[in-house]
């Protein structure tokens, strides 16, 4: 497609971006690659009773593979070449059936196939019926830990992870005496690496065997060459996101054990029992673990979660038996930083559809999904400006710091109703002016690319909200990159209406735990603001917090991009420090950014993630058994969540009265209905 052809309106920025780019910042983007998208297809009407199976036709000539699903949801995801997507007549086959697509990072599918819905494999087949099953999305998953082993019913030990999927591209079985370790042809899902405990094909090595093979004569599991051998190169460390994160949700000692009781009061020392099914059903359930891939968890931007997740989550799914599994509870602790912000956001939909879909009475399995509020309270990441009669423009500084290796992105959002005459302008250190004007008459965007600098793609109409997509490439010299000025790019929005309302968002670069990029955070100051009142607010320290009152940079309205909707079967975590029950300094507030229309107003709850300002964190196993180690961030505080619901569906009890309930909607938007106690 050439700069000046026109997009189809269902285009997410980050494709526009992509395209108009020619797709050079997403690598590996080669010849084998493919790219990756989220499809949401248009609901039926009278012209058009089935646009997904209309699109599917249309499509034919394509090269295009469709993602597997149990369900009747209008999202899938779609892998396709090119010309799936800059073909005139693809473009017209989009603009024709699809609401919107959104791009995920390029992957390279195992091999073709036809471009229809297939189902999921059953992968319940043959297997223990279960009523709960856990499925955690993440990095890093030590199956052979102690803490993910149990003694099975004719003695022998075995891991309570029934599968792992590693969405990897590159990876390979590994060849043991004519078998393998590691299954490479999934039928439904095309791409990745597959490891079951019991696989159904007697030339695959199951999870368990692969353990026996790494036992040790003193009857224990050689970890460090279970985990070698195996190629899991996220497991090297003896620390890593999604190790942390599995035993808060699932391992055999709850975290209430490991800190001591907190409710009513927290007087007492740690217990160091471990739980019982009976009062803790997650430390003997299954368990699904979906490993995202190598090159996902490099970008801290988030922007790559859209398809992998929707994939990941129906995987999951894939091991629930709708004739015996009651609960699926499935714990996501990542997310972006940008987005809407109002529940719009195509995979927030996604999983809303989900949710609803898989509701447990018209159809079974009950799907519950927990989230992380997000860390971004302090990070200077959100901007908000409301226009009135004497103030319709708004200039600010965009910060971007010296040697960055990656992207900087930020996203400017407004109704579309009251933003017909906002044009954004966007300032380079050095004065250059890029400028993004109005749409045309006819309401199609086009792309202002420019070359080696700052792209500006926009304005796009979006549902009902109108957005513009900044980006500044890395600072940082490097071959065949070109280096982009560092220091305080301007950005300026004028034309705002009485009443009507900007927010902005930065989104995160600073590299996720067990990532070395050199990636460096970018953020948003106010510079009225740290020119006249930031001394005297430097003074004022109240409830663990200094004094913004008058920026533009707000605290509030920072939820996880994908954690806006009110879903009640999608549930939010902020975080608390135990010591006071105040929130966590750094954990995410509300409202959603159409608040009260969008009716999220902060997390539902609060969980402890921090033990005092002093010991921050959570305790919780590495990668090794018998090792733990402190993570901080609300990425703790999802898995309490989730483990606390275990209870909630298969006990049939209610949750823990919160403690320290909020009497301010201030507090509320920073906690939810006040602070649970650790499970």
């Amino acid at each position: 497609m050439a700069e000046a052809d026109q997009f189809p309106p269902c285009f997410g920025p980050y494709l526009r971006y992509a395209i108009v780019t020619d797709f050079r910042d997403f690598a590996p983007f080669d010849k084998k690659s493919l790219l990756f998208l989220l499809v949401e297809f248009k609901r039926p009407d009278a012209q058009t009773a089935d646009p997904e199976g209309d699109f599917v036709k249309a499509m034919g000539r394509f090269q295009i593979q469709y993602g597997p699903a149990n369900d009747n949801a209008r999202y899938v995801t779609v892998r396709t070449d090119r010309s799936g997507l800059l073909d005139s007549g693809a473009v017209n086959n989009w603009t024709s059936y699809v609401d919107r697509v959104e791009l995920s990072l390029p992957l390279i599918p195992l091999f073709s196939a036809d471009f229809e819905r297939k189902k999921l494999e059953p992968r319940y087949d043959k297997q223990p019926p279960i009523k709960l099953l856990i499925g955690i999305m993440d990095d890093g998953c030590p199956f052979a830990a102690t803490q993910f082993l149990r003694v099975a019913a004719n003695g022998s030990i075995t891991t309570r992870v029934r599968g792992i999927w590693d969405q990897n591209s590159g990876k390979q079985p590994i060849p043991v005496n004519g078998s393998f370790f590691g299954k490479q042809l999934l039928s439904d899902f095309l791409y990745g690496l597959e490891y079951r405990r019991n696989p159904p094909d007697s030339t695959q090595i199951g999870l368990d065997t692969w353990r026996g093979l790494h036992a040790t004569p003193a009857g224990s599991t050689d970890e460090d060459g279970c985990y070698a051998d195996a190629q899991f190169t996220r497991l090297a460390s003896q620390q890593s996101h999604g190790a942390h994160v599995l035993d808060m949700l699932a391992g055999s000692m709850p975290i209430s054990s490991r800190i001591g009781p907190s409710y009513p009061v927290r007087d007492d020392p740690p217990s160091w029992a471990p739980g019982t099914p009976a009062n803790d059903p997650a430390c003997d359930a299954d368990v699904v673990f979906v490993q995202f891939s190598d090159d996902c968890i490099k970008d801290a931007t988030g922007v790559w979660l859209k398809a992998y997740v929707l994939d990941g989550i129906r995987y999951i799914l894939s091991y629930a038996d709708p004739n015996f599994t009651e609960n699926v509870i499935i714990n996501l602790s990542y997310g972006p930083t940008t987005g809407p912000h109002d529940g719009t956001a195509e995979l927030e939909a996604a999983l809303t559809a989900l949710v609803t879909y898989y509701d447990g009475v018209h159809n079974k399995p009950k799907l519950d999904i927990f989230l992380a509020a997000g860390n971004s309270y302090l990070t200077s990441e959100h901007l908000v400006f409301t226009g009135d009669n004497q103030h319709t423009e708004v200039e600010w500084t965009w910060r971007l710091p010296p040697d960055n290796t990656v992207l900087c992105f930020a996203e400017i959002w407004m109704d579309n109703a009251v933003a017909n005459n906002v044009q954004v302008t966007l300032t380079s250190p050095s004065g250059q002016v890029h400028l993004i004007s109005p749409p045309n008459p006819t309401g199609v965007i086009l792309p202002t690319p420019s070359g080696t600098t700052a792209n500006l793609i926009g304005p796009i109409v979006w549902g009902t909200d109108r957005m513009w997509l900044l980006e500044v490439g890395p600072t940082v010299a490097a071959p065949n990159v070109a280096v982009n000025e560092h220091g305080d790019w301007k950005i300026k929005v004028s034309g705002v209406g009485v009443g009507a309302k900007v927010d902005a968002y930065v989104a995160r670069t600073d590299p996720n735990m067990g990532v070395t990029t050199g990636a460096k955070r970018s953020f948003f100051v106010d510079p009225v603001w740290e020119r006249t009142r930031s001394a005297a607010a430097s003074c004022t320290f109240v409830d663990g917090e200094f004094d913004n009152t008058g920026s533009l940079i707000s605290r509030f309205g920072t939820l996880n991009g994908i954690a806006t909707a009110n879903d009640t079967p999608v549930h939010v975590a902020g975080g608390y420090v135990l010591l006071d029950g105040r929130k966590s300094p750094y954990a995410s507030a509300g409202p959603s950014r159409d608040y009260p229309t969008t009716p999220r107003f902060g997390p539902d709850y609060a969980l402890p993630c921090d033990e005092s300002y002093a010991l921050e964190g959570i305790l919780a196993g590495g990668t090794r058994s018998g090792s733990v180690f402190r993570l901080i961030g609300t990425s703790v505080a999802a898995p309490q969540l989730a483990r606390q619901w275990t209870k909630v569906v298969v006990n049939g009890t209610q949750l823990p009265p919160a403690t320290n309930p909020p009497t301010t909607l201030a507090e509320m938007e920073k906690r939810g209905g006040g602070d649970l106690p650790p499970p």
